[in-house]
């Protein structure tokens, strides 16, 4: 286990150890964030639908409101991967991507989504016929329980197998293209300690997802701004273990 906790610990330095630096670099994702927020509050018409559920109101709105939350996601990748992957004099250039990036990043991260939703799927029906046996063998009781298991595996198997091609987010957020295979390939010499990485990752996103729904239950007024912080802090989080990864693996840089 040292290699996934010297990963995770070197991820975790990357975001607290210049926390100004840090709010610097996500600050253009998050205010796009903001904004999209704004246009998805104002393309619903509140409380007009049945039994006061929200309607769309405004369609082109809620268009603009989807193209700005991704850009704002990718501002958010972009910005992070190249402060933590640059130096030197391209360091001047980490707030300045150009439209080239942008769009390597966006076709990668979009194959990448269509590549874990096949996945999903196909495994998600493996995982319920096999839920189905061990209900049918062992009861309801231990087969529910079995059938969690079954499916916490298959989760982080999924998660494996995201961060084993996904140095190429890294990558073309630097305008330096990689294949599928050729991350793939870098990740295989430490693939154990990779799938190591994700149940970490897991269980952490699991405690702050917990934390959250319990200052949420004492603070309901502040429920919003807990859930947000969650999901900023686990993407940041997912987002620097992918610059750790290619930094290591692909830039020779040690983890410690």
């Amino acid at each position: 286990m040292n290699i996934p906790l010297q990963i995770l610990g070197r991820s975790i330095r990357l975001i607290v150890a210049e926390p100004l630096r840090t709010l610097t670099v996500i600050a253009p994702g998050a205010l796009l964030y903001g904004i999209a927020g704004g246009l998805l509050f104002l393309s619903f018409a509140q409380g007009a639908g049945p039994e006061g559920s929200d309607t769309i109101e405004n369609v082109p709105l809620l268009i603009l409101a989807i193209a700005v939350l991704v850009l704002g996601w990718m501002s958010f990748a972009i910005l992070w991967h190249r402060h933590a992957l640059l130096e030197g004099a391209a360091r001047t250039q980490v707030m300045r991507p150009g439209s080239a990036v942008y769009g390597l990043y966006f076709r990668c991260a979009l194959m990448i989504g269509l590549i874990m939703v096949v996945l999903a799927l196909g495994g998600g029906m493996a995982v319920g016929i096999v839920s189905l046996i061990l209900v049918t063998a062992l009861g309801p009781a231990l087969g529910q329980l079995a059938s969690v298991g079954v499916f916490m595996i298959f989760l982080t198997g999924l998660s494996w197998v995201l961060l084993r091609i996904s140095l190429i987010l890294p990558a073309a957020a630097m305008g330096q293209p990689m294949t599928y295979s050729d991350s793939w390939q870098a990740t295989q010499r430490i693939a154990r300690d990779v799938f190591w990485t994700a149940v970490l990752l897991a269980i952490l996103n699991t405690v702050m997802e917990q934390l959250a729904i319990g200052l949420a239950t004492a603070l309901p007024g502040y429920a919003l701004i807990f859930d947000v912080t969650q999901l900023v802090i686990s993407a940041l989080l997912y987002v620097s273990v992918l610059s750790t990864l290619y930094g290591h693996l692909v830039q020779g840089r040690a983890l410690s």
